[in-house]
């Protein structure tokens, strides 16, 4: 990972056919809820932290499986910069 690019996790979560997302307060688009990583943070313990802190929600960190890694331009950089989003 090149230190220009975003290192994220992302909670999927659907619930009778509907994909649970988060807007934040005065912003337009709506985004999978999770947030960036901490350094040495691995994937469960982040997401259940980022969780924890935006949602108010306690996960069971057994519940998490692996869903995707998307690698795409991150939204508001005019640089180009890219964000890696690890799925679960």
């Amino acid at each position: 990972m090149s230190e220009a690019e975003i290192d994220s996790l992302a909670w999927i979560h659907v619930r009778d056919r509907r994909l649970l997302s988060v807007r934040t307060e005065g912003k337009a688009k709506f985004y999978l809820p999770g947030g960036k990583r901490e350094p040495g943070e691995g994937d469960v313990a982040g997401l259940c932290r980022e969780i924890r802190e935006e949602l108010g929600v306690e996960l069971d960190p057994l519940s998490f499986r692996f869903f995707a890694v998307l690698n795409e331009q991150a939204d508001g950089y005019a640089d180009g910069r890219r964000v890696r989003m690890t799925c679960r």
